[in-house]
């Protein structure tokens, strides 16, 4: 790196001599309302509106006298076309919205509540159990309980007596008696 760009860099100006590119950006499209000749407007995200700005701020001026005019004749106070209900300032369709987002504000403040309370625990070292694995008393395979037969001896499959292989031929067992 260059030290004119590094000094630019850290006091913040531009160094001598700098050219800014520049912006090659196309002519804006001509406002769309018939009499107007003017460019159209640029909306905040940068695009181009369909009217200029002065065309804009006057159909919404336009807009507000009509709605307030629709409001004053006994329309709803929210949309301004159709009918209030009896003693109330929103029509049927507003007030079922209103109740609507009124109940999803209070849902999103009883979760943000528990959310925050949840934060507000001190932490705990975590103490590893069943549940983790996805064990618990309902779902639990029960543990195998020992039999009698678990305890007792298993049965000979052939009788003592019968087991020649286990006698010696040669040997009676003369040192085991008393004589």
């Amino acid at each position: 790196m260059d030290l004119p760009t590094l000094i630019a860099q850290w006091s913040g100006k531009l160094p001598e001599g700098f050219v800014p590119p520049a912006i090659l950006r196309p002519a804006p499209p001509p406002c769309s309302q018939r009499r107007c000749r003017q460019s159209c407007a640029i909306k905040k995200n940068g695009e181009y509106a369909k009217s200029c700005s002065l065309c804009l701020s006057r159909r919404a001026e336009s807009c507000r006298r009509r709605r307030a005019a629709l409001t004053a004749e006994g329309g709803c106070r929210r949309c301004a076309y159709r009918k209030r209900l009896d003693s109330d300032f929103l029509c049927e369709r507003c007030r079922e919205d209103r109740d609507v987002e009124r109940a999803q504000k209070r849902q999103d403040a009883l979760d943000a509540a528990v959310i925050d309370e949840f934060a507000a625990q001190p932490e705990k070292v975590h103490r590893a159990s069943n549940l983790d694995r996805g064990i618990s008393p309902w779902n639990a395979r029960r543990r195998t309980e020992p039999t009698a037969a678990y305890w007792s001896p298993l049965p000979d499959l052939e009788p003592r007596e019968d087991r020649e292989w286990a006698r010696s031929i040669s040997d009676s067992g003369w040192r085991y008696s008393r004589s």
